[in-house]
C-alpha cells in the first residue's frame, strides 16, 4: 500500500507472505422437506415453512414434535381351551390405513446412520398445536407443500443434500418424480447440492418390479440435470416402533367363554349410577329442579359471582376486583373444572362401553351395533364440536391460568368478558338466563347439559339389547389397549411387545443421507458411499440378487441407473452401489465424483470471492493460484486425487495467453481453470487367473 510519509519517526509495515487460503464447506447438510406435527420455537408455528438447522433428534422433538399415532393397527386375542387349561394367543398385524407422514421416523434413520447437522422445512402440521392461521393436515393430497418447501430451501446456502420423507404419499407417479426434476433442476441451478431419490413403491412379488421402469419414464433424462442426483431401491425394514396411541387400538378378543357382555353390564351400572355416577355430575354442575325458576350448580356459582354487585366483579353494573374476590372466583372456578373433568371421564367411559358393545354384537346382529352407534353419536353430539362442552372445559382450563397470572385489574377485566375467548362468553355456552345478578326468579334460555340424561338412557337402553346374545367374544373383546393394563397387565405387555416387534418400512432416502453424513466424516466426499452397512435395518422389502441387479446398475436405455441395497449372509444389509443417475456418462457415473467437484466448486467460489474487483494482474493470479493449489494439494495427500505427484493430481491455470485474452482482461473477466484426477470407486474387481507352466 502506497503511504505517505510526513512525520519523523518509526513505523511498522506487515508484509503478507502467506496466500489466502479455501475452507472447505460442508459435504453432507441434507434439507428435509416435508410435515410435522408442529412447527413451533417460541410462539406457535413460528417455525413452520422455514428451514431450521439442528443437529439432534432431540432438537427436532423439541421444535417438530413427533410421528402422527397410527390408529388402525389390529390386535386379536384367541382364547381357546386345552385340557381344561386356557391357552391365548396374540396376533397384531400392521396398520390397515397407515398414517402417511414419515418425518419423525426418516429423523431417527438420518441420525442412527450418522448424521449430523441438517435442515428441517416443514410444509405441513397434522398435530393440534397450531397458530391460528395453521390448518391441521390429515393427508398428503399432492406436491403443492413440498414444492413451496423445495423452493424456500433454494435460498439456504449451506444445504448440499435433498430428501423428501414425506414424497411416497404422493398418488401419482407423475407428481412423485415430478418433484424430484424439480429437486435436480434446482441442484443443476445452484451446482452446490444433490438429490437422494426414492421409488415411489416397491412390487416384492415381481422380478421386474414398475416402480423401476416409472422412475425411469418420468424423470428427466437429461445428462446435465440427473448427474446431480441418485436413486436407491428397495425400502427398508426397520426396527423403528410405531408412534400409537393406546386409547386408540381397540381389542378384538375370540373367547370360548363370553363374557364381554358381562364386563360392559358392569361398567355401564357404575356410568348410569344415580347417585354417584354421570346423572349426578350433571345435577351437580346444573341444578334447575331445586325450586321452579331457580337454578344452582356448580355453573351457576362462577356465573353469579361475576355479576354479584356486592361479593363480586358486578359485570352488570360498575367493574370491580380485588384480591379476594379474585381468590374466592378461583375456588369457584376449580369446583367447576373438577366437575367437568369428571363428566368428561364418564363420557369417555361411556364411549369404551358402547364401543365394547358394538364390537361385541356387529357378527351375531348388526342391526343393534348400527342402533348402538347412532344412540352414542347423538350423545357425543352435545360434547363434540364448536362451542360445545369439550371445547368450554378445554376453554375453561386455559382461561383458570390465564386469570392466576393476571396481576393488574384491566388483565382481571379482560379474561372475564373482554378477550375474544373469557368467562362470560364460555359459561353461557354452558348455561344462560335472566336475570344474571340473582338467583331468584330466573329464566333458563341456554342449557348445554339439557338433553345430556336422557341420550345417555338411550345409549343404555341399546348396548342392554345385546345381553344374551353374544355368543364368542371374551372379556377384553371392543376394549381400548389403554383399559387392558388394569384388568390384565400380563396380556398388556405382551400386546405392546408385538407391537413392538411390526417391522415399520421406511423408504430408503433418509438413511442414506445418513451414510453419506458418515462416510464423508469418516473418509471424505471422494469415498463412495457404498459397501457400507445400514444401522436400524432389520430386512428388505424386496430381495435383489446378482441378476436384478444388472437391469437396475446398467440402463442401457436410458442410462438411469438405481443403486441396490442388498442383504448378504454374515455381513448385513449394505448399500451396493454408487451411481449416479447418468449412469452411463463417463464424467459423471459415481457420486463421490460429482460430490466431490461440488464442494470443490463451492469451496473455490466463496474463497475467491474476495478477489472481486481487486486488480486483474500478476500478482492476483499469482495469489490466486497458490490459493487454490495449496487447497487440492490437502485433497491430493487426503487420497481424493489420483497420480504419484501433484502435478499428475491436478493443474490450475490462470493468466495472460493461459486463459484470458487481453479482451477478456479490459472487460474485467478473470478466468481460472482448474483440472482434477478424482479418484473413482473400484465398481467391478476382476481377479485373472491363470495356470503357470512347471518350469523345473
Amino acid at each position: 500500500m502506497a503511504t505517505a510519509y510526513k512525520t519523523p519517526g518509526v513505523y511498522v509495515e506487515e508484509i503478507a507472505k502467506f496466500p489466502p487460503s479455501v475452507a472447505q464447506v460442508e459435504t453432507a447438510i441434507p434439507a428435509f422437506i416435508g410435515y410435522t406435527e408442529k412447527a413451533t420455537n417460541k410462539i406457535k408455528g413460528d417455525l413452520k415453512g422455514v428451514p431450521t438447522r439442528l443437529t439432534s433428534l432431540l432438537e427436532y422433538e423439541t421444535w417438530f414434535g413427533f410421528a402422527k399415532p397410527e390408529k388402525t393397527i389390529s390386535v386379536t386375542i384367541n382364547d381357546t381351551l386345552v385340557n381344561g387349561t386356557t391357552s391365548r394367543a396374540i396376533v397384531v398385524d400392521q396398520p390397515s390405513a397407515r398414517e402417511p407422514f414419515l418425518m419423525y421416523y426418516s429423523m431417527q434413520m438420518y441420525f442412527a446412520n450418522g448424521g449430523g447437522p441438517c435442515y428441517v422445512v416443514s410444509v405441513g402440521r397434522y398435530g393440534s398445536d397450531l397458530d391460528a392461521a395453521d390448518t391441521q393436515v390429515t393427508s398428503i393430497n399432492n406436491f403443492d407443500d413440498l414444492k413451496k418447501g423445495l423452493g424456500a430451501v433454494e435460498k439456504v446456502d449451506e444445504v448440499t443434500l435433498i430428501v423428501f420423507p414425506d414424497a411416497t404419499a404422493l398418488s401419482t407417479a407423475s407428481e412423485f418424480y415430478g418433484l424430484y426434476n424439480d429437486a435436480l433442476t434446482q441442484c443443476n441451478k445452484l451446482q452446490d447440492r444433490f438429490t437422494i431419490i426414492d421409488t415411489l413403491s416397491y412390487d416384492s412379488t415381481s422380478p421386474t418390479d414398475s416402480n423401476i421402469d416409472d422412475l425411469r419414464n418420468f424423470i428427466l433424462s437429461d445428462k446435465d440435470i440427473i448427474k446431480y442426483g441418485a436413486a436407491y431401491y428397495p425400502f427398508l425394514k426397520t426396527i423403528l416402533d410405531y408412534q400409537y396411541n393406546p386409547k386408540d387400538i381397540t381389542i378384538a378378543h375370540y373367547s370360548y367363554s363370553a363374557e364381554a357382555y358381562e364386563t360392559i353390564k358392569k361398567n355401564l351400572e357404575a356410568i348410569e349410577n344415580l347417585a354417584t355416577g354421570m346423572p349426578a355430575t350433571v345435577k351437580k354442575l346444573v341444578d334447575l329442579t331445586t325450586t321452579p325458576g331457580n337454578i344452582a350448580g356448580d355453573v351457576s356459582n362462577v356465573l353469579f359471582k361475576m355479576y354479584d354487585s356486592v361479593a363480586g366483579f358486578d359485570l352488570g353494573g360498575v367493574f370491580a376486583t380485588n384480591d379476594t374476590k379474585k381468590t374466592d372466583f378461583l375456588a369457584l372456578v376449580e369446583t367447576l373444572l373438577a366437575s367437568l373433568d369428571k363428566l368428561a371421564d364418564f363420557k369417555a367411559k361411556l364411549n369404551a362401553e358402547a364401543t365394547a358393545a358394538a364390537t361385541t354384537i356387529q357378527d351375531e346382529n348388526p342391526v343393534i351395533a348400527t342402533s348402538i352407534n347412532a344412540a352414542l353419536a347423538a350423545f357425543n353430539a352435545d360434547f363434540v364440536g364448536a362451542g360445545k362442552i369439550d371445547e368450554v372445559t378445554a376453554n375453561l382450563h386455559d382461561l383458570y391460568s390465564k386469570m392466576q397470572a393476571a396481576n393488574t385489574d384491566v388483565k382481571v377485566k379482560n379474561i372475564l368478558n373482554v378477550n375474544a375467548v373469557n368467562f362470560d362468553a364460555e359459561l353461557k355456552k354452558l348455561e344462560s338466563y335472566t336475570p344474571l345478578n340473582t338467583q331468584a326468579g330466573i329464566v333458563s334460555t341456554v342449557d348445554a347439559f339439557a338433553n345430556v340424561g336422557a341420550n345417555l338412557t338411550a345409549v343404555g337402553t341399546e348396548i342392554k339389547k345385546v345381553e344374551g346374545k353374544d355368543k364368542n367374544n371374551g372379556a377384553l373383546n371392543g376394549r381400548k389397549l389403554s383399559d387392558v393394563a388394569a384388568v390384565d397387565n400380563s396380556t398388556y405387555n405382551k400386546i405392546l411387545t408385538a407391537i413392538g416387534n411390526l417391522p415399520l418400512e421406511l423408504p430408503p432416502s433418509s438413511a442414506i443421507a445418513g451414510v453419506y453424513a458418515r462416510v464423508d466424516k469418516d473418509r471424505g466426499v471422494w469415498k463412495a458411499p457404498a459397501n457400507v452397512g445400514l444401522n436400524y435395518v432389520t430386512n428388505l422389502s424386496v430381495k435383489i440378487t446378482n441378476e436384478s441387479q444388472e437391469s437396475l446398475n446398467v440402463d442401457t436405455t436410458a442410462g438411469k441407473s438405481i443403486n441396490a441395497i442388498r442383504a448378504f449372509t454374515g455381513k448385513g444389509i449394505l448399500v451396493w452401489g454408487a451411481r449416479t443417475l447418468a449412469g452411463n456418462d463417463n464424467e459423471w457415473r459415481y457420486v463421490p465424483v460429482r460430490r466431490f467437484f461440488n464442494m470443490v466448486e463451492e469451496s473455490v467460489k466463496k474463497a475467491t470471492s474476495q478477489f472481486v474487483f481487486e486488480p486483474n494482474d500478476a500478482n492476483t493470479w499469482v495469489k490466486v493460484r497458490a490459493m487454490i493449489e495449496n487447497f487440492l494439494i490437502l485433497q491430493w495427500r487426503a487420497g481424493a486425487l489420483a497420480g504419484a505427484k501433484p502435478e499428475q493430481a491436478f493443474y490450475v491455470r490462470v493468466g495472460l495467453g493461459q486463459t484470458m485474452t487481453a479482451e477478456d482482461i479490459l472487460n474485467g473477466y478473470m478466468h481460472i481453470e482448474i483440472g482434477m484426477a478424482v479418484v473413482r470407486p473400484a465398481e467391478f474387481i476382476v481377479l485373472k487367473f491363470s495356470h503357470k507352466l512347471q518350469e523345473a
